[in-house]
């Protein structure tokens, strides 16, 4: 193969390496740009944590006209289009609901546990988002495998005819689902979050019921509450066991394997053209060889 095609190799090697560079540089660009998409979003969400946490300062100080300001501008800081691209659409069905009861508490001035209800439910939903695995919403967990642990007690203890303590056990558990369902919407997906409410009504139901086989049956709904209780809290792999959790992705390359193939190729073949040259020539110039006479005509020599 002579040089030409080894000189034609090397930068057709060359002009690859340049175009992968040009691909790196703008993949950098659009992470950059995710990026800076992140840190606005992140600035949304601790923005509206602290809105809500006024809010609920406001409240739980009885300031009147805190509550009405602080509510107001919680509200339009959840509002903000950015901001609900983060977590569930249901969770933030669940968040304006949130503000309605709010709103409707706040303007009787009587009903200081609705109000106090509503503000802790924003505040739990807004530190969801902001708060990651140390949400506030996540310490729920131990409360309300407690709360089945009781209702079971309070059943087995009294039996199927004095529901009396079961149901206020189960009044209590059902007061801390409702606390968290907006977080749990926000952050789980809507089938786990529907599996929790699911199952905590049909444990009421079983405790209204007057069927005398449902015994049984409402033993095995207050044990499965704390096992839905896991599986929501638990989704996002926190204490989950090693064999359930997925392994992790091996890391991208992103395409370096190219450059230190391609980087090495183009010096062996740019070495190899040099040496070549200098071994055809002397100090590295090629002698070419003398140009051949011309034919003479008629005996005469032509120069």
């Amino acid at each position: 193969m002579s040089r030409r095609w080894w000189a034609a190799i090397a930068a057709g090697l060359a002009a690859a390496l340049l175009l992968h560079g040009a691909a790196l540089a703008a993949a950098a660009s659009r992470a950059s740009t995710a990026s800076e998409d992140d840190l606005r979003l992140r600035a949304k969400q601790e923005r509206f944590q602290a809105a809500a946490d006024r809010f609920y300062e406001s409240v739980m100080a009885a300031d009147r006209n805190g509550i009405f300001y602080t509510l107001r501008d919680a509200a339009a800081t959840a509002g903000d289009s950015v901001l609900r691209r983060s977590g569930g659409e249901l969770g933030w069905i669940a968040v304006d609901e949130a503000f309605r009861e709010a709103e409707v508490a706040a303007s009787r001035q009587s009903d200081a546990d609705g109000l106090l209800a509503a503000a802790s439910k924003l505040r739990l939903a807004a530190d969801s988002l902001a708060g990651g695995d140390d949400a506030l919403w996540l310490q729920y967990r131990p409360i309300l495998k407690e709360d089945a642990r009781q209702l079971v007690i309070a059943w087995t203890t009294s039996g199927a005819s004095e529901t009396g303590t079961a149901e206020a056990r189960m009044r209590t558990l059902r007061q801390h689902w409702e606390l968290i369902e907006p977080s749990a919407l926000l952050m789980r997906d809507k089938e786990m979050a529907e599996a929790m409410r699911d199952s905590i009504a049909y444990s009421s139901r079983l405790l209204t019921s007057r069927d005398g086989t449902r015994t049984g049956l409402a033993v095995q709904s207050f044990e499965s509450l704390s096992g839905t209780a896991d599986r929501l809290f638990l989704a996002g792999g926190g204490d989950l066991p090693a064999d359930a959790l997925p392994l992790p992705l091996a890391p991208r390359s992103g395409g370096g394997w190219l450059i230190y193939t391609i980087v090495p190729l183009i010096c062996a073949l740019l070495t190899y053209v040099g040496w070549s040259n200098y071994r055809q020539g002397q100090h590295g110039v090629i002698v070419l060889p003398a140009r051949p006479e011309r034919p003479s005509r008629n005996g005469v020599v032509r120069k």
